[in-house]
This record gives C-alpha cells, structure tokens and sequence, in this order.
C-alpha cells in the first residue's frame, strides 16, 4: 500500500514540475542555466576536412634487368645506391668469343661486297687483255691438236698401205752397205790381228775384233727391218697407230672445247654480268650483312646497358657468376618521380576523388610534408581481415626530401575546404533514427534542432540547414533528464 501512495507522490511531483517549468518566465529560466550545461555560438569560419591513411613510398617504375644471352659475368660497373644515366653500360659478360664472330662475319661480308663490286663494275682492260690471251692459247692448243691427228692419220695410213718399192729398195741398200762395212771390218781385223807382236798389240786386235762385231750387228739389224718390211706391218703396229690417232683426236675435241669456254667467257667478261648473275651475288651480299647482324646482336645481348635514367636497387649477381638469358640480374627504379600507394577502407573511399590534394609526411622526415595529388584509385577491392580496402595513389610534387622506395607515410587526403562555411562543434551533434539535431536552451528546457551536415572534420561539422549564426547551442550536458532539471528550476525559483 505504501508502494502506491509512494508512486503516485512521484508522478504528481513530475506532472507539477513540467507545467512548472513551462509556465515560469523565460526571463527568470534564462537568468538561471542548471549548472554543467555547456552552450556556444554558431559561428562561420574556414573548414578543411580531410581523410587519413597511411602507405608507403614507391618508385614510378621498377625495372628488372637482364641479359638477353646467357654467359659468365666479366664486369660490373655500379653499385647498389648508383644514379646511372640512359644508355649507361652496367655490367658485362665475357665477349671474346662473340667478338671473334663479329670479325669473322665482317671479313665474309667484305668478301661478298668485293665480289659483288667486281660483278657490277665489269672487266678491267687487265682482265680483258688476260682473256683475250687466254683466247689465243686455246686457239693455238687447238692447233696443235690438229697437227697431232694429221700425224696420227698419216702414221696409220702408212701402216696400213704396206712398203712401197722405194722403200724396199732402201732397206736392200742398206743391208748391202751393212754387209760391205762387216766385209772391211774383218779384213782389217785379220790383218791388224796377224801382225800382233810385229808392230801391233792384242789391245789393237781386241779394238778391231769389236768394230766387227758392230758390223755384225748392223747387219743383222738392216737384214731384219728388210725382213719386217718386206712382211708388211702386223696387227699390234695397226692397233697402236689407230689409238695413236685415237688419242690425238680426243686432245683435238678437249683442245676445241675448252676453246669455246675461254671464247665464250671472253665475250661474257666483255658484255658485262647479267641482271640474274648480279642478284645471286648480291644474295651472297645480303646474307653476309645478315650474319654480321646477327653476330652485332649477340655481342650486344652480353653488355647490359640502362633503358632509362634511375637508380640500382639491387644487384643480384657477382663477377665471375653464370648468368642465364632473361634472368633478372639488376634491378633498376625511376628516381626522378616517386608516388604513395595508400589502402583507404570502403567507408571513406567514397569521399576520395581523384585530383583532390593530400599532404604527405614520412616517418624519416616528419617536420618535412611534401604536397601530392590524388591520381587514382582502385577500382577493385581487397579484403584484409575483414576489413575491405582500395589502393589510392598519390603523386608527389618535387621536394628537396631524398625519397626512397617503401619509406612510411601518413597522408591526409583534403575532402572539402571552405572558406565560409556555418559551424558547429562535433560535440554538440547528436543522433537518433530521425537523424542528426543539436539541443538549444529555452529557458530551462532543451529544445530539439534537426540540421543537416555536409562534411564533418576532428573538431567541426559543417551546417547546411536548420542553423544560422549566433545560434547557442548546447555542446554538452550532464547525464540526467529534463525532470532534474526542472526540478533544480523550481528548488532556484
């Protein structure tokens, strides 16, 4: 029973201090704020809101840098740390063989390139009078050659017809003076020999015991060609003459032929080449200057040389290591423009838009920021933890800091600036599920403001409605309610 009497003193009470507060003077309410209420005017003033992240500093491009051919490393000319300009020698395989190729080739080509000169050019008067001479014994060989087979057919013929009564007669007095010189020959013998120890020696006898036998043999040697004559010529002096003139006749066609070679190379070298012979030589040409390419390249592949200015990051390979064609050996990034790489959760990267201005500071120069640009942003994201995330890139405006690839930096990204914009402190906003309101004091009544808010920094809210300058609102309160304020009005009043 108590309990009720208790309740309903309470809800009296209550019903009496509203309509209390609501009828007491605002003169009076105003004269007395409940104690721990703070208020403060709206006010309009520069705003910047900003986005922050953190990321890292990265090259504009990363080059990893190989050999196009395999080899043994002979040189390394920089180092970790190095500033190389375009077009500057790195490193080095060893050549010596691939320059022994390049000569190799340079000397083909000039070979085929004198061949060729000498093709278009045409006979010199050298050449012409050489052919012409070389023309002039062919024709004589020829000619030679012509005698020979008329020797030849001569020869047989005269084999063939058989002795004619001349030459008989010949051989007969021959073998009669053959026989008249033995005849003299052994008188003299006899007479010389019958006189040894009377006036002559055996050595005398001995000399023209020989003159006899001489004699003898003439005889015998007129006698048988009187014989062999006399029989006609045999089978094998036929045969032998007839291949005699064989022979003779093939020199002749050999003779005639290559006549008509040296003839016909005369007047080629007098009209000059020929448009088909001049392309197979200037084929060779060609192919010549293709393998001196080819050996330019591969001397080329073994010197590696910088496709832009940067700086060495990194050399993975020493003097005197194997290194294999397209494997990366140093790797090379542009100095002269760096950018940050930032990763921005997916509940600010709808205030991000590209062109909007950042400041950069890095963790080794902080009292240092450098001035960058939003130049683009992800356009898929990532999930981390939970948590998804796009890549934001800002480039860097030129700065005297010395950069270097993946420094730490801490980057605020400018949303919205003004210059005039109405302001409220954040801690004055508050929400529900009819949205954002700030409280004003009437009295000692709190009174409900809706406003809408266009951006919101660490400290203000930008106001676009439902305030104007000079409004006080209420920036905080203690816990309680509207009841112990109207209570402490009326203990006031």
């Amino acid at each position: 029973m108590k309990r009720w009497v208790l309740a309903i003193a309470v809800v009296a009470l209550a019903a009496f201090a509203v309509w209390y507060v609501a009828i007491r003077p605002a003169n009076e309410a105003t004269a007395s704020n409940p104690e721990g209420i703070e208020v403060a005017p709206v006010e309009r003033g520069p705003f910047v809101a900003s986005v922050s992240a953190t990321g890292s500093v990265r090259a504009e491009r990363t080059q990893r840098l190989a050999f196009r051919a395999s080899g043994i490393v002979s040189e390394i000319l920089v180092d970790e740390q190095d500033r190389v300009a375009r077009g500057e020698v790195l490193a080095r395989l060893d050549d010596r063989d691939l320059r022994l190729n390049l000569l190799q080739a340079n000397a083909a080509l000039a070979v085929s390139q004198a061949q060729l000169d000498r093709t278009t050019a045409g006979p010199s008067e050298l050449d012409l009078r050489s052919a012409d001479a070389t023309v002039a014994a062919a024709s004589a060989a020829v000619q030679t050659a012509e005698a020979g087979v008329a020797a030849a057919r001569a020869n047989l013929a005269r084999v063939t017809a058989g002795p004619s009564a001349e030459e008989i007669e010949i051989s007969e007095r021959s073998v009669e003076e053959a026989r008249n010189a033995l005849w003299g020959a052994q008188a003299q013998r006899d007479a010389i020999c019958g006189r040894v120890g009377r006036g002559a020696t055996d050595a005398d006898c001995d000399q023209a015991q020989a003159s006899v036998n001489r004699s003898e043999e003439a005889v015998a040697i007129s006698e048988l060609q009187l014989e062999r004559l006399r029989a006609g010529a045999s089978e094998a002096e036929v045969a032998a003459g007839q291949a005699q003139l064989d022979q003779a006749l093939g020199q002749l066609a050999s003779a005639r032929a290559q006549l008509q070679r040296t003839q016909a190379d005369t007047d080629k070298a007098r009209s000059g080449a020929s448009a088909a012979e001049i392309a197979v030589v200037q084929a060779q040409v060609d192919q010549a200057q293709v393998a001196v390419d080819i050996a330019t390249s591969r001397l080329e592949d073994a010197t590696l040389v910088s496709p832009a200015e940067g700086m060495v990051a990194g050399i993975s390979v020493l003097e005197g290591d194997a290194a294999a064609a397209g494997s990366p050996v140093i790797t090379l990034i542009d100095a002269a423009k760096y950018h940050v790489i930032l990763s921005i959760d997916e509940i600010d990267i709808g205030r991000i838009a590209v062109g909007q201005e950042a400041e950069v500071r890095l963790d080794a120069y902080p009292e240092s920021p450098i001035a960058g640009t939003v130049a683009s942003i992800g356009a898929v994201g990532t999930s981390i933890q939970g948590i998804v995330v796009f890549d934001v890139r800002i480039d860097l405006e030129p700065t005297e800091v010395e950069l270097l690839p993946y420094m730490t930096a801490a980057v605020d990204i400018v949303v919205m600036r003004a210059d005039d914009a109405l302001l409220v402190p954040n801690r004055a906003v508050r929400r529900d599920s009819a949205g954002r309101y700030v409280e004003a004091l009437e009295g000692l009544r709190l009174v409900r403001i809706p406003i809408e808010i266009a951006a919101t920094n660490v400290e203000y809210s930008v106001v676009t409605s439902g305030l104007e300058v000079g409004d006080e609102i209420v920036v905080s309160r203690p816990r309680g309610s509207l009841f112990q304020y109207a209570l402490e009005g009326m203990n006031a009043d």
